[in-house]
C-alpha cells in the first residue's frame, strides 16, 4: 500500500446537503449545505478519482459489487495555509469583559465528587458517568466554530490558549432558482427554491488583500502508485474541485506525546464525525458490574493492551449522514445514519497499558465501531475505512476543577 496526502481545492461554491427535507412543499424549499463534507463524501470522491486514473471498468465494478480499495483518512479543513478543526465541546468560550479584550475560555471537567442529594439523569449514570457542570452561567460567545491547530494543540495539552481566533464556517453562497416545467422545458413561474452553497473563499476585512481560501486535506492508502491529482465533480450538483498532492499532515506534537506517555487521565477528541452502534457511546466500551462499582471500560480499535474507563463525555447534538447511491442495482437514497459530530470529547481514566500508544498508533486513527461491534462481517469496516471517527488524544487533570 502506498500512502498519499492530497489537498482538495474548490473551483466553485460547493454543496454538501445536510439531510433536511428538500421538496416542493412549505418549509422544504431550501437546500442547505454542511460547512465541511462528511468523511464518506470525501472518500467516495477520492475513490472515484483514483479509479478513473487507474482506468477501471465501472460497469464491471457495479455488476460484481466490487468495493473500491483505497482507505481514506479525512477530511481535515485548512484555512489559508493552516489547519483548523471544529471547536472542542469541552470548551466554554465567553464574551470579553471589556472592549478590546480577548474572549475568556473556560474548561468543562467532570464533577467527580457529588454532595448529598446531588445527581443527574445522564445515560449510563449508574456506570460511573459524571456530568460536566459549566463553570459559568453566562451565554457563550458566537463565532468560534473552528480553532486553529496551534490553539487546539495547547487545549489537548490541558493548557488554555492566551488568544483565541474567531473563525466561523466557510461563507454561505445563497442562490435562488426557478423550477423547470418538465413537460415544456421552460421556467415554472412562481415556483422558486433556494440553494445554500458553501463558498470556500473568505473575503478579508483588509482592502486589497486576496480572499482566504478554505481547502480539505486527506490521507489515502491505496495500491495506486501514480500521482493523485486532477479535476473531478465533488458533492452535490457535480460541482468541480481540484485535487493536488500535498505534504502537510497533523502529527502528534512532541510535548503532547511526552504527556500522554505518563498520563493517567486522557481525552479523546473527534476530528471527524464518528459512527457508534450505541449512539453517542462507542460500541467498544462494555458495561462491567463485577467490581465494587459498575463502570464502562474498553479498548479503542487496534490499540491492544490499553484499557480505558469512561468518566464523562461532551457530545453536541447528533448529525445525520445520508446520500444517494449511484449504483444501478441500488440506485436511490441511502438510509440515514446518525453520527457523533466532530468536536465531541470523551474523558477517560487509564486502567491498564501504556497510554503512549495513543500518540504512536492512535493519533488520527478511526475509533468508529467496526465489524466486531455491528455484526457485519462483510464490509463492516467501511465507516472506519472512510475516515469516520478520526481521533486526537489529549490529557486532563481532575484537580483542575473537576471536583465541584
Amino acid at each position: 500500500m502506498q500512502e498519499h496526502i492530497v489537498r482538495i481545492r474548490a473551483l466553485d461554491s460547493l454543496l454538501f446537503r445536510d439531510g433536511r427535507p428538500f421538496a416542493n412543499e412549505p418549509g422544504a424549499l431550501t437546500a442547505r449545505s454542511l460547512p465541511i463534507p462528511p468523511p464518506n463524501t470525501v472518500a467516495g470522491f477520492l475513490r472515484s478519482l483514483i479509479g478513473t486514473l487507474k482506468g477501471v471498468d465501472w460497469a464491471e465494478i457495479d455488476a460484481k459489487r466490487i468495493f473500491s480499495e483505497p482507505e481514506v483518512r479525512g477530511p481535515l479543513p485548512m484555512r489559508g495555509d493552516e489547519f483548523v478543526l471544529p471547536a472542542p465541546a469541552d470548551a466554554l468560550v465567553l464574551p470579553a469583559q471589556s472592549e478590546g479584550a480577548t474572549p475568556r475560555v473556560l474548561r468543562l471537567l467532570p464533577a467527580l465528587t457529588l454532595g448529598n442529594g446531588e445527581g443527574c439523569d445522564l445515560p449510563d449514570y449508574y456506570y460511573g458517568l459524571r456530568p460536566l457542570p459549566p463553570p459559568s452561567a453566562e451565554k457563550p460567545a458566537k463565532g468560534y466554530a473552528f480553532w486553529r491547530w496551534d490553539e487546539l494543540r495547547l487545549w489537548l495539552e490541558s493548557e488554555t490558549p492566551s488568544h483565541l481566533t474567531k473563525i466561523e464556517p466557510p461563507p454561505v453562497d445563497r442562490r435562488t432558482h426557478v423550477a423547470i416545467d418538465p413537460s415544456k422545458g421552460v421556467a415554472n413561474r412562481g415556483n422558486l427554491f433556494t440553494v445554500e452553497y458553501r463558498a470556500y473563499e473568505e473575503h478579508t476585512k483588509q482592502p486589497g488583500e486576496p480572499p482566504l481560501e478554505w481547502s480539505l486535506v486527506a490521507q489515502v492508502r491505496t495500491e495506486f502508485v501514480g500521482v493523485i491529482g486532477g479535476v473531478a465533480p465533488f458533492g452535490g450538483e457535480r460541482r468541480l474541485a481540484y485535487v493536488e498532492p500535498y505534504s502537510e499532515w497533523l502529527d502528534c506534537p512532541d510535548d503532547l506525546r511526552e504527556k500522554l506517555r505518563t498520563a493517567r487521565y486522557v481525552r479523546m477528541y473527534l476530528a471527524t464525525p464518528a459512527q457508534f452502534t450505541c449512539g453517542w457511546r462507542p460500541g467498544w466500551l462494555r458495561k462491567e458490574n463485577q467490581h465494587s462499582s459498575p463502570r464502562l471500560v474498553g479498548t479503542p480499535p487496534d490499540l491492544d493492551g490499553l484499557t480505558l474507563r469512561l468518566v464523562a463525555a461532551a457530545v453536541p447534538r447528533r448529525t445525520a449522514v445520508s446520500g444517494w447511491n449511484m449504483r444501478k442495482s441500488q440506485f436511490g437514497p441511502r438510509p440515514v445514519r446518525w453520527c457523533v459530530p466532530a468536536g465531541a470529547v470523551y474523558f477517560f481514566e487509564v486502567l491498564e497499558g501504556d497510554p503512549g500508544i495513543l500518540a504512536d498508533k492512535g493519533w488520527l486513527h478511526p475509533v468508529s465501531d467496526g465489524k466486531e461491534q455491528n455484526g457485519r462481517e462483510d464490509n463492516g469496516d467501511r465507516p472506519r475505512q472512510a475516515g469516520f471517527g478520526l481521533a486526537l488524544w489529549g490529557v486532563w487533570n481532575p484537580t483542575d476543577g473537576g471536583n465541584r
